[in-house]
C-alpha cells in the first residue's frame, strides 16, 4: 500500500548540517486529503552538544517571523538528534503498513537535510530513493496543465487561519496544495 507524507522542517540554516528546530509530517491519502496519522515535535536547542547556524538564516527569521522563532525556541523537547530520532520511528512505524512516499516543498532542502542528518546520526534514510516527492514540481505541472502561474494555483489553497513557517501548518498547506494539483492532473477534480 502506498502511503504520502508531506513534510515540512523549520531550520536555522541552510546547509545540510544546519540545526534542524522542528519537522512535521502528516500521512495523508493523496486523493481526498484525508489525515492518516501526525507528526509534529520541536528540538530544545539548548539541549544540542553543537548548533549549526548561519548568520544569513537568523536575520531571514528576525525580519519575517521573530514571534515564531521565539515560540519555537521556547517549546522545544529533547535535543534535535532526539527529534530525529522521534521522526525516523515514526516514519517506521508508517512504513509497516506500506511504502511511504516523502514529500518535501523541494526534496533537495526538507528531504535532503533529513536524509544528511539521519545518516550523520547513524540510522538509514527510511525512504526509498525512488520515492522522494517534490511539492514545487506538481505545483509546475499543475499551473502549466490549467494555464495559470504558479502564484495563481498556489493562491487558490491559502487558508489564512495557518502560521506561514510554522511547520505543522505548512504541512497542512502543502497537502491541499497537492491533493488539489494531483486531482487537477488525474482528472478528478471536476472544477
Amino acid at each position: 500500500m502506498r502511503i504520502d507524507v508531506m513534510t515540512d522542517i523549520e531550520t536555522l540554516g541552510t546547509n545540510s548540517d544546519s540545526t534542524i528546530i522542528q519537522i512535521s509530517a502528516i500521512a495523508f491519502n493523496i486523493n481526498t486529503g484525508e489525515y492518516i496519522s501526525e507528526f509534529n515535535k520541536i528540538a530544545d536547542i539548548a539541549l544540542n552538544k553543537t548548533n549549526n547556524i548561519t548568520g544569513g538564516t537568523l536575520i531571514w527569521w528576525l525580519n519575517t517571523n521573530k514571534e515564531l522563532l521565539t515560540e519555537l525556541l521556547n517549546e522545544g523537547e529533547g535535543s534535535s538528534e532526539e527529534l530525529l530520532q522521534s521522526f525516523n520511528e515514526w516514519l517506521l512505524e508508517l512504513s509497516l503498513d506500506g511504502e511511504i512516499h516523502l514529500w518535501g516543498n523541494g526534496i533537495l532542502f526538507d528531504n535532503k537535510m533529513i536524509q544528511h542528518q539521519l545518516e550523520s546520526i547513524g540510522l538509514r534514510y527510511p525512504i526509498h530513493y525512488k520515492n522522494d516527492r517534490d511539492v514545487r514540481t506538481i505545483v509546475d505541472l499543475a499551473s502549466a496543465k490549467l494555464g495559470i502561474t504558479e502564484k495563481e494555483l498556489k493562491d487558490r489553497y491559502i487558508d489564512d487561519s495557518l502560521v506561514h513557517h510554522n511547520a505543522f501548518d505548512d504541512v497542512k498547506y502543502q497537502i491541499n496544495l497537492v491533493v488539489g494539483c494531483y486531482n487537477e492532473l488525474i482528472k478528478l477534480n471536476k472544477r
